[in-house]
């Protein structure tokens, strides 16, 4: 589990996810509520599997960032070293959403996360994943905070 030994986990604004300076991604914004990562969104027609749903690439995308959050916020800077999934209901395109995640877990290097997509509408569930994170420990031995 020596993989992030050397490696410096930095952000430039070009994730796909939530970079400013990335004129392609999905430009989530967080926020916290409580314990929880949440972002609202409305997914645009480019992010199309079958006519007029997302594509479930885009949906997991969304749900690994927002966990990611939560872990960064709450547990330290890591990487997704496993995630389970399931779709309960198409997330339609043009309509808005929110993703909300949380940690359930965290001790010594690892993390872990769940996450779920609604329909902002009628709040009904749309996906939802559970995922294991490795922290990036400092000198110290103890996870390096996330600065989020």
């Amino acid at each position: 589990m020596s993989a992030l030994a050397g490696s410096e986990l930095t952000i430039n604004g070009l994730c796909f996810a939530c970079g400013e300076k990335n004129p392609h991604g999905l430009g989530m914004r967080v926020e916290y509520q409580g314990q929880r990562a949440v972002c609202r969104l409305s997914l645009p027609e480019h992010f199309q599997g079958w006519a007029n749903i997302a594509h479930g690439g885009v949906v997991l995308t969304i749900l690994d960032e927002i966990m990611a959050y939560a872990v960064l916020r709450f547990a330290g800077q890591g990487v997704t070293i496993g995630m389970e999934s399931s779709f309960r209901k198409p997330v339609p395109l043009g309509r808005e959403i929110v993703a909300s995640g949380w940690v359930v877990g965290h001790q010594g290097r690892q993390a872990r996360a769940e996450g779920e997509l609604r329909l902002a509408q009628d709040d009904s569930l749309l996906a939802q994943a559970s995922a294991r994170w490795l922290l990036k420990l400092g000198p110290d031995g103890q996870p390096l905070p996330g600065g989020i």
